[in-house]
């Protein structure tokens, strides 16, 4: 059995003509573990669990031929540390983050002798589009999910994690989640492979739904893919509240008839964007809810005008937050986030960072070949 360090220093050289990228993209609490943690099940995937290394240029910017990106991206999320992976593994210098990604994460999936290397993040619903430029081999999977669930599982999250507490992430899943049908059908038409997937679908006919998945990446079907036992969860951080309870059980269990606990305000809202998108797509997207109450209208202009205004002040938020941390020298970021306070409340705050952002990750063996 090799260290990571082996096992990317020797891989990063190897063929890649048979190796072709995979994303899993969706917003928040729409199944993508759920997904993700099945697809890593096949012999031949290999994916990534929100490493989203391709989504860092702006903080890495300029540190990208220093080799300082290596050390920068793992405080960020401990995507290598997670992964099993190594900084001194990595190259020290690479071009952009794109080419990093190639490196990185086919040299994860070779560890594995997988040929299908990627990521699923619920972090590209701001540019889908041109994030799925910088990859034109990949396929791309979208996953959708019943509004009402969605925000009913961020409601009962919020209660241990503040992060899903932020008053603009309802917008950005509504205004994230049309987006990334837009980019769905974008680079559909541009005649790349694309699947999409309800949740809904998955968790009752899992096993007719990993077929159909198996067939759209050209592998062949395993029945490992149906179900959670013996699944890798390492990289998926422990310590982060409930919400990924579910994952870790080795039973899917879908909640489609479960009450969520949406005040009816935002019950009445969920039931105007989804009545908006069913009439733009002609009743046929989102497939989920198959109905909505009697006399249900789209939101009105004043409504869109102001949730839009909240989700682009949201997101130029988050990249005036992502630039301060580039400029930041880590070992001062480092010491802020290491006060008790400060680190609760980052922990939270990014829902990708573990409780000791100091302190090395420790993944389960089976994770490393």
């Amino acid at each position: 059995m090799m260290t990571a360090p082996e096992g990317l220093e020797n891989t990063v050289l190897a063929p890649t003509q048979s190796m072709r990228p995979l994303f899993v993209l969706s917003v928040w609490r729409s199944g993508s573990s759920l997904l993700y943690t099945l697809l890593n099940q096949h012999s031949k995937i290999a994916l990534l669990y929100e490493g989203d290394l391709p989504q860092l240029h702006l903080y890495l910017w300029g540190r990208l031929r220093s080799g300082a990106w290596r050390e920068r991206w793992e405080f960020w999320n401990q995507g290598p540390s997670r992964h099993g992976v190594a900084l001194e593994s990595m190259p020290a210098e690479v071009s952009d983050v794109w080419e990093a990604t190639r490196i990185v994460y086919q040299a994860v999936a070779r560890r594995k002798q997988a040929t299908i290397w990627g990521e699923k993040t619920p972090h590209w619903y701001d540019c889908p589009l041109r994030q799925a430029e910088r990859f034109p081999d990949a396929r791309f999977i979208f996953l959708w999910r019943d509004l009402h669930a969605v925000i009913g599982s961020m409601t009962r999250a919020a209660t241990t994690h503040n992060f899903f507490r932020k008053k603009s992430l309802t917008r950005k899943v509504f205004l994230g989640n049309e987006k990334l049908k837009e980019a769905c059908d974008t680079i559909r038409a541009q005649g790349r492979p694309v699947h999409e997937v309800n949740y809904e679908d998955l968790t009752s006919n899992t096993f007719e739904c990993m077929q159909e998945i198996c067939q759209f990446l050209e592998v062949p079907f395993e029945t490992g893919v149906t179900c959670l036992e013996g699944a890798d969860r390492s990289a998926i951080l422990r310590g982060e509240g409930e919400h990924h309870t579910m994952v870790h059980r080795d039973v899917i269990v879908g909640d489609r008839k479960q009450v969520e606990p949406l005040s009816p305000a935002m019950r009445a809202k969920i039931g105007r964007y989804i009545c908006r998108s069913k009439q733009r797509y002609g009743g046929k997207w989102p497939k989920y809810p198959l109905q909505l109450p009697e006399g249900t209208k789209p939101p009105s202009l004043v409504e869109l005008w102001r949730d839009r205004t909240v989700y682009q002040s949201a997101v130029y938020w988050d990249k005036a937050v992502t630039l301060i941390y580039a400029i930041t020298p880590v070992a001062l970021a480092r010491l802020w986030r290491s006060r008790p306070w400060q680190r609760s409340v980052q922990r939270n705050d990014s829902h990708r960072l573990s409780e000791q952002f100091s302190r090395p990750t420790t993944l389960d063996k089976g994770s490393r070949l």
